[in-house]
């Protein structure tokens, strides 16, 4: 058996009942005592914690609206990756702000609909994707670098990453073909050219039904600096060349309407060199 021990040897013990005993206006000193306690194990432990589990943003935790098919980057990684994603803290009170910013900047993104932090440090983000409507045929400027190449854009003229099609993939778009265009933005910015942005209007209108029109490409005809707006031609597979005239939206009192032209295109029996702004559909 253990010989029992003196208070003298048991001081926390002796300082333990010496509080108990301590008249009731120093029960004070207990809850002060835990708020010290408490505040002592947060800095020494809980903020490293908690900065561990939400102090930046774990890539394979972020969920995004399901790229289409043409899409054949990773958009998270690359998001993550160019704008230092790994320093945000889930904490920051503009968290979801940021993140929304920053998904914004990507080239393919047209816009983030919502941003919304899910337990665990998860990140759910809903997009909606830029859709490409037409390939625009491009000669080069350098004379060291000869040959033509073709840039993919949306519906507003926007340029988009010319990596992620293959030369076979530009058969499958309505071509724009404009005198000397070359893209002065970057991608995810407008061509730079105003007579692209106007043909890829058109573009957007006459992409679903491609193939029911046979149309390959847009052209602007005559000298378009003498133009207030671009005027609009098309030409089709099998060669003919239609006038479509002014772009969609922007059609003068008396010129018919895109609805009404496209109707007509659709409707077919049209000969080579068919004004679409008089045409009637054919009965």
């Amino acid at each position: 058996m253990r010989s029992p021990e003196t208070n003298e040897h048991r001081p926390i013990r002796k300082l333990l009942r010496t509080m108990i005993a301590a008249p009731a206006a120093l029960s004070i000193i207990w809850p002060l005592m835990l708020m010290i306690a408490s505040y002592v194990a947060w800095t020494n432990w809980g903020q490293e914690y908690m900065a561990r589990k939400y102090y930046g943003v774990d890539p394979s935790l972020i969920e995004i609206t399901q790229p289409p098919s043409y899409i054949r980057s990773n958009i998270v990684q690359t998001v993550y990756q160019d704008t230092a994603m790994e320093n945000l803290s889930l904490m920051d009170q503009q968290a979801t702000a940021k993140i929304a910013s920053a998904f914004a900047s990507h080239p393919w993104v047209r816009a983030v609909n919502s941003v919304r932090k899910l337990p665990g440090g998860a990140i759910d983000v809903r997009i909606d994707y830029r859709i490409p409507v037409a390939m625009v045929h491009v000669i080069s400027r350098h004379p060291e670098v000869t040959g033509s190449s073709f840039f993919a854009v949306d519906r507003d003229g926007v340029l988009l990453p010319t990596s992620e099609f293959s030369k076979s993939d530009t058969r499958n778009y309505i071509h724009i073909e404009v005198p000397a265009a070359y893209p002065t933005g970057v991608v995810g910015a407008p061509f730079g050219d105003q007579r692209v942005e106007v043909a890829s209007r058109l573009a957007a209108i006459l992409s679903p039904v491609r193939e029911q029109t046979k149309v390959k490409s847009i052209g602007v005809p005559g000298d378009w600096r003498d133009m207030t707006l671009p005027q609009l031609e098309l030409t089709t597979q099998d060669g003919k060349r239609l006038f479509w005239g002014s772009p969609p939206g922007f059609e003068p009192p008396g010129e018919r309407t895109a609805e009404m032209k496209l109707q007509t295109l659709l409707d077919g029996n049209l000969s080579g060199n068919t004004d679409l702004r008089m045409a009637k559909a054919p009965r």
